[in-house]
């Protein structure tokens, strides 16, 4: 049944006065946001506060793409018998497994390179020795009992010394789990993380020199609310980190905005 005539215009006004308000109140909390910005980077300047992050490697290897007769579709096996790195296939994806089956490489430091770099969505990138000392803090391995079941380990065609695989964890906090100064003792509650895409990049001499993970591609699966890596671990056991990375997503006030409220007011109309 279509909205009547005084039915469309009260709903008008209410998206437009919404639509307006998240404008605006958008406006203001980017502008404190950019003179926070300025105030900090004139702080760290002269107080010698700013930290460097490492920069990203640059990607390593490169197959020219091998196309099946169907249109934009790789021949994924083409792709890695064209690939000139050092490596087959199936050896990478054995190494990768092996730096699993290490706690990712913590327990063999030698299996990763000395420019291994850790980067996830938000954390990192933190170098090889950072990423021991911190990964091995958390004594993940004794306060959750379960497995983050890895699988569909496969050498991306077009960047051959590089294996990506698949994260779907089902754990149980039995132990207590450090972050940080804070130890959060067992709770006994079950963890559900939604699936997660994850990849190791390899050298030559079969070293791991970047670890990427973390990234959920389907935020509607598990009790993490779509978050990833351990934030989604502590959220779900109920210590979600304080600032918005750490949160579930939340639309900003421009999307409820420009994808929402304004929209629907032509479609009103019509």
């Amino acid at each position: 049944m279509k909205p009547n005539l005084p039915s469309k215009i009260v709903q008008t006004i209410g998206h437009l006065y919404c639509g307006l308000v998240a404008v605006i109140a958008s406006f203001i909390i980017k502008g404190i946001d950019k003179v926070a910005r300025i105030i900090i980077s004139v702080a760290e300047n002269l107080t010698g506060a700013k930290i460097i992050l490492p920069e990203f490697p640059g990607q390593r290897c490169s197959t020219t793409p091998v196309y099946t007769a169907e249109k934009d579709i790789l021949d994924e096996a083409a792709c890695l018998q064209s690939s000139t790195f050092t490596i087959p296939a199936y050896q990478l994806i054995e190494k990768c497994k092996e730096v699993l089956k290490k706690n990712m490489g913590c327990d063999e430091p030698s299996l990763l390179a000395s420019d291994f770099l850790f980067i996830f969505p938000i954390v990192g990138p933190l170098k090889k020795e950072e990423f021991i000392e911190i990964f091995s803090s958390f004594g993940m391995a004794k306060a959750l009992s379960g497995s983050p079941n890895y699988y569909n380990f496969n050498v991306d065609p077009i960047e051959s010394n590089r294996v990506w695989f698949t994260s779907r964890g089902q754990f149980k906090h039995t132990g207590e789990l450090k972050f940080g100064p804070q130890t959060i003792q067992p709770t006994g509650k079950n963890i559900v993380t939604p699936p997660q895409v994850l990849s190791m990049s390899f050298n030559d001499a079969g070293e791991c020199y970047k670890l990427t993970g973390g990234y959920s591609v389907d935020r509607t699966v598990g009790n993490t609310d779509g978050l990833g890596g351990l934030f989604g671990i502590l959220h779900a056991l109920g210590y979600t980190l304080p600032f918005p990375e750490g949160e579930p997503m939340k639309f900003s006030l421009g999307w409820e905005a420009y994808a929402k409220h304004f929209p629907i007011i032509p479609k009103l109309w019509k």
